[in-house]
């Protein structure tokens, strides 16, 4: 232990998971945390199923106190920094507390985009990222009976169900033809839309909002233009899932270099020293971030470096990863290229549409880069750890699309 203390801007998964990577036995004497929401740190990706009413928030918040008391580490709630001074190597937040450190995390996150549509400052226009926004969502549930979803991407299609799970009436709106646009092809989609029908959500693709009309101090409509014209879907309450944005302000406030994100190299390194950032609200080699699985690995990349910095030769390395949609009875993952990307491709598809089962390889050179399951995803890992050691699937090729399962009966009966 060396005296020094860690700040770390954000209480969310990105933090937790360095804390986990830095374990009992970090270098520093203190770890301080600032959070923004006042409660402790929770698992954001299951906002989804406690708004289902599917788990419990206690279900969700993975550390008791003496967690954190046993890695010397503080966190203050219900603070957000305002300034930060390099020079001074200190950092205030709104309630004025004032903390000196020695190396800075930022681990700030993204908020909702909210387009620039007309009427879209209500205050029942929310996004969906936090509890906060669970918690207004369920504060608005006592005579709701209408709401408007604009965005079918993960998290639109999570909140959808969410919503419909409360007996509420849900319209999800989709600017593209194909929902989930980033993970499926159209036929995908239709197995996706066909079941969202099915549990009683209104699915209107190719469509965007025009405006937001508020009765008073309500909101009693969207409008929204489709192919036949400007059509108006009544409304008490709208949920935007269409982006986000990441948390970067303070840092270019202070001087640290930004793109979209807070600019870092592959140690997760900011343009000043001793200062980093990671998740959502970092940007590296022009990308930034949306989803979770990108913070574990650089959040091992990040603790290394802060356990040993001068002897730290892990580098962060952009790869694909699995993308799942966490609704209750609906499976579907997704990993690298759902469409073939050129002609030297080769695809492998298994459809039962009226089972809801769809499975699509995407083949080149024997290798695969792409894979989508819906409706079974048995065979998804399987499939993902063939891709990422880049296995040539030659000898089993014919039986590729079957899954393991039959790929190893196969083979024990031809041997």
């Amino acid at each position: 232990m060396n005296g020094k203390i860690l700040a770390i801007i954000g209480n969310g998964m990105a933090c937790n998971r360095v804390l986990e990577e830095l374990g009992e036995h970090h270098p520093y004497q203190r770890i301080l945390i600032m959070g923004d929401e006042s409660i402790p740190h929770y698992n954001r990706i299951m906002l989804s199923p406690l708004l289902a009413e599917e788990t419990t928030l206690p279900a969700i918040t993975p550390h008791e106190p003496s967690w954190y008391q046993q890695r010397r580490t503080e966190v203050l709630l219900n603070q957000t920094v305002n300034n930060l001074d390099i020079r001074e190597r200190q950092l205030t937040t709104d309630k004025g507390v004032v903390i000196q450190f020695d190396d800075l995390i930022f681990a700030t996150g993204s908020r909702s985009f909210i387009p620039p549509v007309p009427g879209a400052d209500h205050p029942d226009v929310i996004g969906f990222r936090t509890m906060s926004d669970v918690d207004r969502m369920l504060e608005k549930m006592p005579g709701l009976k209408q709401a408007v979803v604009i965005g079918a991407g993960l998290l639109g299609v999570e909140a959808a169900v969410g919503l419909r799970h409360h007996g509420i009436d849900v319209t999800l709106l989709h600017r593209n033809p194909v929902l989930m646009n980033r993970q499926l092809d159209a036929t995908a989609s239709g197995i996706l839309e066909r079941e969202l029908t099915n549990r009683g959500i209104h699915v209107m693709t190719g469509v965007s909002p025009e405006e937001i009309l508020s009765d008073s101090d309500a909101i009693s409509a969207v409008r929204v233009l489709t192919r036949d014209g400007v059509q108006s879907l009544p409304a008490q309450l709208v949920i935007f899932a269409t982006g986000i944005t990441p948390n970067a302000e303070l840092a270019k406030e202070a001087g640290i270099t930004t793109g979209r994100g807070i600019a870092v190299n592959s140690q997760m390194q900011t343009s000043e020293a001793g200062i980093y950032a990671l998740g959502e609200c970092c940007e590296f080699d022009g990308n930034t971030y949306g989803l979770v699985a990108p913070i574990w690995d650089q959040a091992k990349v990040l603790a290394k470096q802060l356990m040993s910095p001068s002897e730290s030769d892990l580098h962060y390395l952009e790869r694909t990863h699995l993308t799942k949609l966490k609704v209750s009875g609906l499976d579907v993952h997704s990993i690298g290229e759902f469409n073939a990307p050129d002609d030297s491709c080769d695809v492998l598809t298994l459809e039962d549409l009226t089972m809801g089962v769809y499975k699509k390889l995407i083949l080149k050179n024997d290798r695969i880069i792409g894979v989508l399951c819906v409706g079974d995803v048995s065979d998804s890992h399987w499939f993902y750890d063939l891709m990422v050691s880049d296995i040539d699937v030659t000898p089993f090729r014919e039986n590729l699309i079957f899954g393991e399962g039959y790929c190893e009966e196969f083979e024990r009966d031809t041997a």
